[in-house]
């Protein structure tokens, strides 16, 4: 049964809140963590990117089955949720810590970078997040609810794709040779593409079951697509089974 609905009560539906709460902790995680380079064989990766790509996925679950408006809710509150964290690593390390102890150093070193990484990824992680989150909704609509794997993975990958584009600059640029750059930029690009190529058989069981318990599908007909829009949208035809 299809019906229209002006303004969806999302604190009914079970699993939007936890959805939610994992794509804010699987951000800041990875920005924490992400500073250590990785070696497998040839490729150096961060360890960040381990869980980094799993945001656009959840992305994608997100505004597949709730809606782009509420998908733009959880992406302003990570982007939140990413500048606390990096305003407070650098005032905990600003602020006078006891003589005795002998971490000083270290702690400052290592919160230092992860607080300037953090920074850059809010912009980074802003722009990708919502051009993913755009092309999966309206080509939800253009397809008709059709070829969901193949709209994540256009979505995820250009988003990515300029996310690692504007990161990968602004996070090292001057710390090592161009011709360096442009490798770990392709590393990075590269590992996201086949992560969320290997994700996609997951996601779409995801997917599947959360419409199928919330009973809720929603094509943003009339949403209006903003970023920055925080009042109230029409969210039309949202298919209760």
């Amino acid at each position: 049964m299809s019906t229209l609905s002006r303004d969806i009560n999302y604190s009914g539906y079970r699993y939007y809140t936890q959805i939610a709460m994992a794509f804010v902790g699987l951000l800041l995680t990875a920005n924490v963590i992400g500073e250590k380079p990785l070696l497998f064989g040839p490729i150096i990766l961060p360890a960040g990117l381990l869980l980094f790509p799993i945001t656009y996925l959840l992305g994608d679950a997100l505004t597949e089955v709730y809606g782009f408006s509420q998908s733009r809710r959880v992406i302003w509150m990570g982007m939140a949720c990413n500048l606390f964290m990096a305003l407070f690593c650098q005032l905990s390390i600003n602020l006078p810590a006891l003589d005795s102890w002998t971490k000083s150093v270290a702690y400052a070193e290592i919160l230092g970078t992860s607080s300037r990484l953090m920074a850059i990824s809010v912009l980074t992680y802003f722009v990708g997040e919502f051009v993913n989150a755009y092309l999966v909704a309206k080509l939800k609509i253009r397809l008709q609810g059709r070829f969901f794997w193949a709209r994540a993975l256009l979505g995820s990958w250009i988003g990515e794709g300029i996310e690692t584009s504007l990161f990968i600059p602004l996070a090292f640029w001057g710390s090592m040779p161009l011709e360096q750059l442009w490798t770990l930029a392709a590393h990075f690009y590269s590992f996201k593409v086949l992560y969320a190529l290997a994700a996609m058989p997951l996601l779409n069981y995801l997917v599947k079951f959360l419409k199928q318990q919330e009973k809720l599908d929603v094509y943003d007909k009339g949403t209006n697509f903003n970023p920055f829009s925080f009042g109230r949208t029409q969210r039309s035809a949202p298919t209760l089974f």
